[in-house]
């Protein structure tokens, strides 16, 4: 591997490492909370509590008493008083969304901020009440490595469906004409757009989301899905060739 090779994948990991992690700076402006202090501050201040992923998702399952505000949507649906007590959770301490929607509420001028990172599965393992409006399948979905996506991708064998939020698609994507990117967010109503009839491997930022994403699919009739294990992460990682920027 040459030297501007390692460099490149140096600071890729860096950018990864970052994301991971979030901004310092920003982290100091919200707080955070566990499911007991979420579930007193539900019933007793009238917090709102906000799942800041797809509307897929979080039909699938979410808090009880628990709003939907896809990231991208923040600025727009958000209380027009600063002062609200926001919420925001989503799938764990694994997943990014907590902490980048709770960043992006202290940046829009919200004062009473709290990201409640155990999310979901802390939420559940607390015993504390769920709601569901339409539940995805219960499908075993097969999964892929890179290099097997690599090989189909030069085949020509399988579309990429890369559900991607748009900042991080914008930062690493893989450059294919193979490629389709419709973030996990806007699915639902994108649909349309895919061919039942294709090979389809999902792709996200880790390999956390895209199984959500590919049993709706099979749940909308799409028969011949597969997910990418480990994301684009995992393909930048290896050393695999994407690009940057829109």
């Amino acid at each position: 591997m040459g030297r501007n090779a390692a460099r490149t994948i140096v600071t890729l990991m860096l950018t990864f490492f970052l994301i991971s992690l979030g901004a310092i700076a920003e982290a100091k402006k919200y707080g955070e909370v566990d499911a007991k202090a979420t579930k007193d501050m539900m019933e007793k201040e009238k917090s709102l509590v906000v799942f800041p992923l797809s509307p897929i998702e979080f039909d699938d399952l979410h808090i009880r008493g628990s709003v939907n505000i896809p990231m991208d949507l923040l600025a727009e649906k958000l209380p027009q008083d600063k002062s609200q007590k926001i919420i925001f959770y989503c799938l764990g301490v694994k997943c990014v969304a907590s902490w980048r929607a709770a960043e992006k509420a202290v940046s829009l001028g919200y004062k009473n901020v709290y990201a409640f990172r155990e999310g979901l599965p802390g939420w559940t393992a607390a015993g504390y009440p769920t709601a569901s409006i339409e539940k995805l399948p219960d499908v075993k979905i097969k999964r892929i490595t890179t290099s097997e996506l690599s090989g189909q991708l030069d085949n020509n064998l399988v579309v990429l469906l890369d559900v991607n939020l748009t900042d991080d698609a914008k930062k690493f994507y893989i450059d294919s004409p193979q490629r389709v990117h419709i973030p996990m967010d806007v699915l639902h109503l994108k649909i349309a757009t895919l061919n039942k009839s294709d090979a389809i491997a999902v792709l996200c930022l880790k390999g956390k989301r895209s199984p959500t994403a590919a049993r709706y699919l099979v749940g909308q009739g799409f028969e011949n899905v597969t997910v990418v294990e480990g994301g684009i992460q995992k393909w930048v990682l290896e050393g695999r060739p994407v690009k940057q920027g829109s």
